[in-house]
Formats: structure tokens, C-alpha cells, sequence
């Protein structure tokens, strides 16, 4: 296998960042210098706006971290159990935040809560340390951040955008290809369309870095939102096409619009498709139906030209013609656990530490915090837990070489730089590949935490092998925790994700306010939970048909009832809103299509401004009203057969 020159440039420039900050630190005669590397070793990202983006993170957790704990040790001098008590329900409360949010982001939120034990937790019986800690560590961690950024300025690190664009092209080659088979008659498959929007999903964390990147990329991180929002929107629209009757000739001219924008021929589809609407809306009888055929495909090729507007902005830098702000969710359910996890583990690791007698179990239970909350963050911490089993026993072999058989001639610093060097370099070539990227991670970082360079270099056998059982104690309880403290299993995490979308499905027909692109994407999102879920096993077809059934359903009573609101300015309209709004929770179908027929004809009078609201309100009350006639034995039994709570009412399918 031949690996690619900038892979070794990348491992090459996270060595140099190491051991700049090495330097620097033991120059400035930093306590605690090795934070510094440790530090590079955590922000080894193969991209600028990755880097940048965990940097940003970090010191600002840090930051808390560090005010929590001058703020802690202030109000527990001395005191163990009070001290030890207020640092498991400040984790509690990060990880209960981290649940909630995504990539660095939830990174940033746990590392604000073990960063009080690593500097009052570890000064628990010496408080007047606690500055002189926090200093240091903040002086460390701006050093290892600043050599790595620099060091990927001067080296020119790839930008995150350029991979970013291969993998929305790759993306929207995949639903090109879905498209044009569903539109020619193919019978529409929902473990594609699952597999497709759980792609799309995937692309969050990236996009969240591309802001990082460069200077414009806010306008870049805009332009991939938008082009995600618009793939998810032409999935969307794909599906409610399906539904045209085969062989009636408006449906396969409308069909023939949307072959011809996937071949880039937008323009002309819309042009075409706003003149055939305007036909079909000046007909004397006017027919609902064939302007819903009309307004879904001129609704499709607007979502093409968004797709192409936020791809040129990712390219370009330039403002994308909508800004699309992604929702961030997460289960109470889950959250909760997370935190009750980590609180007995920590609990039961200090309980366990205090009655062994274990020397410097202080150490032994902020590495135990570490790893315990940096489990909660990943999708499997038990599959964490392994992962850090492997990279410990590399990284504790290497670092007992490195610091005993190398080091022990001289302390010589370029002597350092060059042991250090095939152990940080391999474990970057391991980061690099997605299978194995977390044991090349963290391999470095245990590496350089047990190494623990320091001015004069300290050879204890007696120290390092305390230090590594601590690591290996930490790794115990971790790995007995995910397995026996509320274990979050595959089967909870489809149970989660079919409860949130009949939750959402209540709430959109109740009428509550929504914003459509957050709707239409955080329902992505759950369909891509469910197929990541079920990945160890094939997804449950009829499931994910229900999932996805369910989803058109709510999607469209929800922008019925935008729409309506927005129209609320015409009287007649205005008057009749109530009884539209009671038509959608009672999910009769045709008193759906007999209030898009009213709203239609309502609009030969209105003024030129107002029909458009109508237009897509009467249009949407008729999706709901399709998806009802298609869809309702299937929603029915999705929905606990028929029913799903409105508080103390019920809303069922007639």
C-alpha cells in the first residue's frame, strides 16, 4: 500500500507542532509542559478548518473549566467530600449538556467538565494551587494551539471544503440516480431512500468545520447547508411524485420537467411548468389535483437551483441565495442516561479507590473522568472503551521504550524529538483511516500523557507504572459502565427515533410552529438514526416505509399550516382557518381536498401578493390529503394503530 504524500506531510507537521510546543513550553518553564503536546495531539485534524474548529472549542471549554474550578475549590477549601461531590454534578450537568449537541461542539462540553478535575480535583488537598494549575494549563493549551495552527499556515494544510464538495457531488449523483429511476415508473425503495438521506445527514460535522476554514467560510458553510437542505428537499419531492398516477399524460409531462432539471435544464422546467400552472389556475373548473402535479414539480426544480446556488457559494465563497440554520436535537431519554452513567461510574470508581488505598487515586479518578466523558460522546462508548483498550497497550509500550531505553543516556532535547517521532507519526497514519482513526488518536494522546516530557526528565518505573494501571482502572470502569449502567442499545436508539417522529407528527397536525427547513432536515436526521441504528441487521422495511410515510405527512400539514397563517390577512380566508386547522387533526382526506378546492377558487379574487401563500397552502392541504389516501392503513398501524396523543386527545385516522 503506497500512502499518499500529504498523509505523510500531515503526520510530519503534527511531529513538528509537538515538538515546537515542547520546546516552547519547557523554554517558558511551564508546570505541566507536556499539556502542550498532548494538546497537539488532540487537535491532530489532516485538515485547517477541523483543527481550527476543535481549537476554538477547546480553549473556550477550557476557559469554563477553569472558572468552575477556581469557583469549586473557592467554595470547598479542603473540604474532599464536598469538593469531589460538586465535581460529579458539574460532569453530570456537561454531559447531560453534550448529549444535546454534535462533533466539537459536544467535545467542548465535556472537556469544560473533567478540565475541573485536572486542576482542582488533582489539588484537592492543596487549594492554594489551584491558580498557579489553571494558569499553567491555559498557557499550555494556547501554545500546543498555537503551533499547530501556525504549522498548518506555513505548511499549507488542505482546506475541509474541497472534500466537503467531492462528497455532496457523490452525494447528489446517488439521488440523481434515485430520481430519475422513481420518476421513470420505478417502484420508489425505501432502504435507498433511508441509506440516501442518512449520506446526506453525515455531512453535518463537516459542514460545521467548513466555517473554521478560511475567511470566508461562513459564506461557505451557508452555501453547504443549503445545498444539504435542498438534497433532502429533492428526495422530498421525489417521494410526493411517486404518487402521480402512471400514464396520465400531465403527470408524465411533469415527470419530464424534472428529468430535464436533473440535466441541468432548470431554467427551461421552470419557465415551462410557471406558464402550465397559470394555464391550469385561469381554467373555469379549476382541477386541484393537476396543479399539485404543477406546484410539486415546479417545487422540485426550484430545490435543484438551490442545490446548485449553495454548491457554487461552497466553491466560491460567495453569499448562497438562502441561509438554512440546522436544528440541533437530542433525546431526553438519552441524556439522561448519559449522565447517570458517568455519575455512578465516578461514584463507584472513588468508592472503590478509597477503600483499595491506592497512592495518587486522585490521579486515578480524574483519568477515570476523562475517559468516561469522552465516551458519551460517541456513538458506541463500549466500542470507545475497546478502541482505548488497544490504543493503550501500544501507546504504554511505546511510551516505557521511549522513556527507558531511549531517554535514559542524556537528556538531550533533540534526542526527545527524535524518539517521539515514529510513535506520533504512526499513530497519525492510523488516524487518517476511517476504521482506525480513533486508535491512531488516542494512541498519541496516551503516548505523550505517559511519556510526560518534562525538564529534567523524571525515570520512575515505580510513577509510570502507577500511571498506567490508572489508565488501565479508568479503561475498566469505562468499558463496565457502557455495558451495565444504562446501556443505550441499538433497538433503544430505533425505539427513539420512531417515538420522536410520532411525537413531531402530533405537534405538526396540532399546528404548532415550525420552521420547514429545520422540520425537513431534523426528520432527515431521524430517519438517518434509525439506519444507523439497524446497520449491525438490515432496517425493518415496513418501519422505515412508516418512518418515511410519516415524515411526507408531517412535513405537509406543517406548511399547510404556515401557509394558512400567512393568508390570514384575507377575510375570507381568515374565517375559515379554524376549520381547515380541525380538518387536518381529524385526517379526513376529503375534507382535506374540498378546502384545497375553496382556497383555490378563492384565489381568482385575491390580490396578485396573497396568492402565492394560498396557492402553496391549497397545495399542501392536497399532499396531506394524498399521503392520508396512499398512506393511512400504514400511518395508522405506525402510530400505535391509529392513534397519537394530543395531550388528553387522541388524533386518529378516519
Amino acid at each position: 500500500m503506497v500512502i499518499p504524500v500529504h498523509i505523510w506531510a500531515y503526520a510530519f507537521r503534527i511531529w513538528l507542532a509537538a515538538v515546537v510546543a515542547l520546546y516552547i513550553a519547557f523554554w517558558l518553564q511551564l508546570g505541566g509542559a507536556s499539556s502542550a503536546a498532548v494538546t497537539v495531539a488532540i487537535l491532530a485534524q489532516p485538515t485547517r478548518g477541523a483543527a481550527l474548529a476543535k481549537a476554538v472549542n477547546r480553549i473556550a471549554a477550557t476557559l469554563i473549566g477553569a472558572t468552575m474550578s477556581v469557583v469549586i475549590a473557592g467554595l470547598f477549601p479542603g473540604e474532599r467530600i464536598g469538593m469531589l461531590g460538586a465535581f460529579v454534578c458539574w460532569i453530570c450537568i456537561c454531559v447531560f449538556v453534550a448529549s444535546y449537541l454534535r462533533g466539537y461542539q459536544a467535545y467542548a462540553a465535556v472537556l469544560s467538565g473533567y478540565t475541573v478535575a485536572i486542576i482542582a480535583l488533582v489539588n484537592i488537598d492543596t487549594p492554594q494551587n489551584v491558580f498557579t494549575t489553571m494558569t499553567d494549563r491555559m498557557a499550555a493549551i494556547a501554545i500546543g494551539i498555537l503551533c499547530v495552527t501556525l504549522l498548518n499556515d506555513v505548511f499549507g494544510s488542505p482546506p475541509v471544503w474541497r472534500g466537503l464538495d467531492r462528497r455532496i457531488s457523490d452525494i447528489w449523483r446517488d439521488v440523481r440516480g434515485y430520481a430519475r429511476d422513481v420518476l421513470a415508473g420505478n417502484q420508489e425503495n425505501p432502504e435507498r431512500t433511508g441509506e440516501l438521506l442518512a449520506q446526506i445527514s453525515g455531512l453535518r460535522d463537516q459542514v460545521d468545520i467548513v466555517a473554521h476554514d478560511m475567511a470566508d467560510g461562513r459564506h461557505r458553510a451557508a452555501g453547504a447547508r443549503s445545498a444539504m437542505l435542498a438534497l433532502v428537499e429533492i428526495v422530498q419531492r421525489v417521494r410526493l411524485l411517486s404518487l402521480l398516477a402512471h400514464g396520465d399524460p400531465l403527470a408524465v409531462t411533469v415527470k419530464d420537467q424534472c428529468l430535464a432539471a436533473l440535466d441541468d435544464h432548470q431554467a427551461e422546467g421552470f419557465a415551462f411548468l410557471t406558464k402550465l400552472r397559470e394555464i391550469e389556475l385561469s381554467r373555469p373548473d379549476i382541477v386541484v389535483g393537476a396543479v399539485w402535479q404543477i406546484q410539486q414539480a415546479v417545487r422540485f426544480v426550484e430545490s435543484k437551483s438551490l442545490l446548485d446556488d449553495g454548491l457554487l457559494s461552497l466553491r466560491e465563497g460567495l453569499e448562497p441565495a438562502r441561509e438554512v440554520h440546522l436544528p440541533q436535537r437530542g433525546e431526553f431519554a438519552v441524556a439522561l442516561g448519559n449522565a447517570t452513567r458517568i455519575g455512578i461510574a465516578l461514584v463507584t470508581g472513588a468508592t472503590f479507590l478509597v477503600f483499595a488505598g491506592w497512592p495518587a487515586s486522585v490521579a486515578a479518578l480524574t483519568i477515570t473522568a476523562i475517559l468516561c466523558a469522552l465516551s458519551t460522546t460517541m456513538p458506541s462508548p463500549s466500542k470507545f472503551a475497546v478502541a482505548a483498550m488497544v490504543s493503550f497497550a501500544l501507546a504504554s509500550v511505546s511510551a516505557g521504550i521511549v522513556r527507558f531505553y531511549v531517554l535514559t543516556e542524556s537528556q538531550d532535547f533533540v534526542r526527545l524529538a527524535v524518539a517521539i517521532a515514529p510513535v506520533v507519526i504512526f499513530g497519525c497514519l492510523l488516524s487518517v483511516r476511517p476504521a482506525i482513526a480513533g486508535i491512531g488518536l488516542i494512541m498519541n494522546i496516551i503516548f505523550l500523557v505517559l511519556l510526560a516530557p518534562s525538564n529534567p526528565q523524571v525515570y520512575n518505573p515505580l510513577t509510570f507504572y502507577s500511571e498506567c494501571m490508572f489508565v488501565a482502572f479508568a479503561l475498566g470502569v469505562v468499558f463496565l459502565a457502557s455495558r451495565l449502567v444504562w446501556p443505550v442499545s441499538a433497538l433503544d436508539k430505533q425505539h427513539a427515533a420512531v417515538r420522536a417522529t410520532q411525537r413531531t407528527l402530533t405537534t405538526s397536525v396540532a399546528g404548532t410552529e415550525y420552521s420547514l427547513p429545520a422540520l425537513e432536515f431534523d426528520l432527515a436526521s431521524r430517519i438517518a438514526n434509525y439506519v444507523a441504528s439497524a446497520a449491525a441487521c438490515r432496517p425493518r422495511r415496513e418501519v422505515l416505509r412508516g418512518l418515511l410515510s410519516t415524515n411526507d405527512l408531517s412535513l405537509a400539514a406543517a406548511s399547510a399550516h404556515i401557509y394558512l397563517e400567512q393568508s390570514s390577512d384575507d377575510p375570507a380566508i381568515r374565517s375559515r382557518i379554524g376549520q381547515l386547522q380541525r380538518a387536518l387533526w381529524s385526517g379526513n382526506s376529503r375534507r382535506l381536498c374540498a378546502g384545497a378546492r375553496s382556497i383555490l377558487r378563492r384565489m381568482r379574487v385575491s390580490q396578485a401578493g396573497a396568492r402565492e401563500p394560498l396557492l402553496a397552502a391549497a397545495t399542501d392541504l392536497w399532499s396531506v390529503g394524498m399521503v392520508l389516501e396512499r398512506e393511512k392503513r400504514r400511518i395508522r398501524h405506525f402510530c400505535d394503530h391509529g392513534a397519537v396523543r394530543k395531550g388528553d386527545i387522541r388524533w386518529s385516522l378516519h
